[in-house]
């Protein structure tokens, strides 16, 4: 039976006594001189010394740099020795030779020595009193003449001064674990059902054995760990959830997966839970230990979460890990910087594994430093786990193991502790089954590894490992075997709750594959489809609830943003429930829109009238009518609005231009500035007050007195065209008069009009043609025939209709494209003039002493 207390000696596996040696370093506050440091041994024996560091501001910028280090470190692909690491290495040399390079180095030899002589083992206690100093990686104390980091062959242990040391606990086994994993919505990417069943296979070997048995919380909240800490005394789990009744069972560790933090604000850690509603809950360190005290079979904290070993700067205990060794357990395994995935699996299996073989809990980290490190070469992340201990005294035990298989209770000829034994066991049954030996399991193995049946390919290392741990490669196989079959089983679960529609559960999952591998098969362009999916199952639900409160904007604003994510080539089957939502609620808000725009229009009119602006008013009464021209007193007010226009108008000449001879044309540019005038053989362009800008002249422009030659403005204003009875439409810059087109008829011209996008030209000549011109390069683009000469020409107001008046008593609509003619309207005299209706719909004609109105309608031959 292992001893409870004392500190020098524990039974080896033979049953003989093995003095495990102790050296105490603490560290003093700092002075003009440095550190005071006390170095005591086992024996009792006390060194002084001083540790002189670089200046503070170099030794934390230099620390800075470690996070980084160890996080690039975990990438699966690297170099064979990553340029990152040369900082770490750099920093722990510093600290190395600062701390144990004076008389800390001959004492730790004389220790290491002692220890060897007698089959213990060496262990580093530190205590660190200047809070400057204890927020520095210890863990990675470089020692140059071993070549090698410290604490992958020596137990370091930081102890902050506290009282009240506790004893071992006598625990009958199993070890019993209470694991909680919190993934608040608003925190990284957490599967919180994979990150269970990760450690539960990790662990797997140990609970078959019956060494640990692991529970989980119900959620993920401060109440439910609460609730599994108060029912721990009278509940016992089944199958890794917590049942009422049962005999009194308590649980002896508290295994955390999540997100930590520091509040730089508060100067104190936290762990981040899930709230009320869904979003972070920030439990303080100090919170943290209240919840947990009160509770003296637990024992031991292990944080899987970044920063929870991180301190403030003047206060040690303002960690998580800091604080519940404060106030609440013996002992914390905390992590100072991100841990991976994997790092952590493999550091709570060899952890844990040590811990049921009775080892100390410091030679339990250790082991977990070198697993860590052997099945990551290259990785950093060993130095990541930081121990706290309430009190040196005794071996490190935590717990009291009674009646169990380990390194107290073997015979000196076991074949081999623990895993190994079951290891062995396994390895008797698959040859009495006629099964392989190691080398055809090894065969096995790879062969399932390569052909991606994860399961086996991890069953098989491990069981090639719990026989001979050096095998050949499978501790690499075992490794990357185990993250393949991670991701694949998180990406099958995804598939899963995709298949089933439960978005959430494939999101989560997914982003725990992309989170742990990037590239993972389609998993990012699957994730993003997932995320879609939920975004439009979510938006059917507020548009349900929406139309049900009978807000019918919201209904098509939500119903527009589902089509606008909805993936288009995605075959999807129609949803009739939520189109018949969605034509109501279009038919509920046109209906809406109509009688708000009635009301609203009606209500400006009676303003206008009210103030005697008739013509405003007139207006606003047009607009009603065009929605209801029987709405309330529309038609009486309209009447008098009229009456009152045709009363009041009245006009008196503002401005007196005078032209270059009979004015016989006149067109106001779009924006009203200026105004273009036709007279004899000259166009002028003026301003509003008849000062003249530019004077524009046909060459050779026989002129008949009274008759007329066309000027238009260009949509833009930009350009002005003429028309004359020179034979030639001109293009003009309305700027600067330069002539920039001249298009020729074979007679002379008597209309010229713009398309309305301004690209084209229309003109009317004597000469039985109307033409369409290109109006940027001139280029003739149709020729339309009459059979006399053409008067009047004019575009549709969408461009893709022309209409052309001739002598030959017919109206005539083309294809403004092709030039195909679409209709003909024969009248009883000349045609002299064409006009669209602003809508299209109507051509009015001018033909002797009357004028028609032709209603235009597209439809099949018949």
């Amino acid at each position: 039976m292992p001893v409870a207390g004392g500190l020098v000696d524990r039974q080896d596996v033979g049953g003989g006594a093995v003095v495990d040696v102790d050296l105490q370093v603490e560290v003093g506050p700092g002075g003009s001189d440095g550190y005071p440091v006390v170095f005591r041994t086992t024996g009792g024996d006390e060194t002084p010394g001083v540790m002189r560091l670089p200046p503070a501001q170099e030794l934390e910028a230099r620390a800075a740099r470690i996070p980084d280090a160890v996080v690039a470190s975990s990438a699966l692909v690297r170099r064979a020795l990553a340029d990152g690491e040369a900082p770490v290495r750099e920093l722990g040399r510093t600290l190395f030779d600062a701390l144990l390079g004076g008389p800390g180095a001959g004492l730790l030899q004389a220790a290491r020595n002692r220890a060897a002589l007698q089959g213990g083992q060496v262990r580093l206690v530190l205590r660190v009193q200047a809070p400057e100093l204890a927020r520095l990686p210890w863990e990675f104390l470089y020692d140059t003449s071993e070549g090698d980091y410290l604490c992958l062959e020596v137990p370091l242990v930081r102890h902050p001064q506290v009282a009240r040391p506790v004893a071992p606990l006598r625990v009958m086994p199993p070890l019993r674990i209470l694991g909680m994993v919190a993934r608040p919505e608003d925190q990284d990417p957490l599967a919180v059902r994979a990150e269970q069943r990760l450690l539960r296979e990790a662990l797997s070997d140990l609970v078959a054995q019956g060494r640990v048995e692991l529970g989980w919380t119900e959620g993920q909240t401060w109440r439910d760990l609460r609730e599994a800490l108060r029912r721990d005394a009278r509940s016992a789990p089944v199958q890794g959830v917590l049942q009422p009744g049962g005999a009194r069972r308590e649980w002896h560790v508290l295994h955390f997966i999540g997100h930590g933090g520091y509040d730089t604000r508060a100067q104190e850690g936290a762990l981040a839970l899930a709230g009320e509603q869904g979003g972070t809950y920030l439990l303080s360190a100090g919170q943290l230990a209240m919840l947990v005290a009160g509770h003296p079979s637990l024992r031991l904290a292990v944080l899987n979460a970044c920063e929870t070993g991180r301190a403030g700067g003047l206060n040690p205990f303002s960690s998580v890990a800091g604080a519940l060794m404060h106030k609440a357990l013996p002992a914390v395994l905390a992590m100072q910087y991100e841990v991976s995935d994997d790092a952590a699996l493999e550091c709570a299996h060899a952890f844990y594994s040590a811990l049921a073989r009775q080892l100390p809990i410091d030679v339990a980290v250790m082991e977990a430093r070198q697993a860590m490190m052997l099945a990551r070469p290259g990785s950093l992340e060993w130095g990541t786990p930081v121990l706290y201990m309430r009190s040196p005294d005794g071996h490190g035990h935590l717990f009291d193991l009674t009646d169990t298989p380990g390194p107290t209770t073997q015979p000196s000829n076991a074949p081999g502790t623990g895993l190994q034994q079951a290891g062995s066991r396994l390895m008797k049954q698959r040859r009495e089954e006629g099964q392989a030996d190691l080398d055809e399991l090894y065969t096995e193995g790879l062969a399932a590894f390569h052909t991606e049946r994860w399961d086996e390919a991890v069953e098989a290392f491990r069981t090639i490992i719990a026989c001979d741990r050096n095998y050949r490669d499978s501790q690499a196989k075992l490794t990357k075997a185990r993250h393949r079959q991670r991701l694949n089983a998180l990406y099958q679960a995804a598939m899963n709750a995709a298949g089933t529609r439960h978005w959430g559960q494939a999101i989560e999952h997914l982003e725990a594959v992309v989170a742990t591998e990037a590239d993972y098969r389609d998993a990012r362009s699957l994730l993003d489809q997932a995320r879609t999916e939920q975004l439009c199952a979510r938006l059917r639900e507020e548009i349900t609830t929406l139309h049900r409160a009978g807000q019918w904007q919201a209904v098509l604003a939500a119903a527009e943003q589902l089509n606008q994510h909805t993936p288009q080539n995605t075959a999807r089957a129609p949803d009739p429930e939520l189109e018949a939502i969605v034509k109501a609620a279009r038919e509920a808000a046109e209906t809406s829109n109509r009688d708000q725009a009635l009301k609203s229009h009606y209500r400006q009119a009676l303003d206008h009238i009210e103030e005697g602006r008739w013509q405003e008013a007139l207006q606003a009464l047009d607009k009603v009518r065009e929605i209801d021209p029987a709405f309330r007193a529309t038609a009486q007010l309209t009447s008098k609005a009229r009456q009152k226009i045709n009363r009041t108008l009245k006009a008196k000449p503002s401005v007196l231009i005078k032209g270059l001879g009979v004015v016989t044309a006149v067109a106001f540019s779009p924006d009203g500035e200026s105004l273009a005038l036709g007279c004899g053989k000259t166009a002028l362009i003026v301003d509003n007050h008849g000062q003249k800008r530019l004077t524009l002249r046909h060459k050779n422009w026989r002129v008949w007195r009274g008759e007329p030659i066309g000027v238009v403005f260009s949509p833009d204003g930009r350009r002005l065209a003429t028309a004359g009875w020179d034979t030639t439409a001109r293009v003009w810059d309305a700027e600067s008069g330069t002539q920039l087109l001249t298009l020729t008829h074979d007679y002379s011209l008597t209309e010229v009009v713009f398309s309305p996008d301004g690209r084209r030209l229309a003109t009317a000549s004597w000469d039985k043609t109307a033409r369409v011109w290109d109006a940027e390069s001139g280029t003739q683009l149709l020729t339309l025939t009459h059979d006399n000469l053409v008067c009047g020409v004019a575009f549709s107001p969408d461009g893709r209709r022309l209409a052309t008046a001739g002598w030959d008593t017919t109206a005539r609509v083309w294809d403004a494209e092709s030039g195909t003619q679409l209709l003909t309207l024969t009248h009883d005299y000349e045609v002299y003039g064409v006009a669209f209706s602003p809508d299209g719909r109507r051509l009015a004609t001018a033909s002797g002493e009357t004028a028609r109105i032709w209603q235009l309608e597209e439809g099949d031959d018949e």
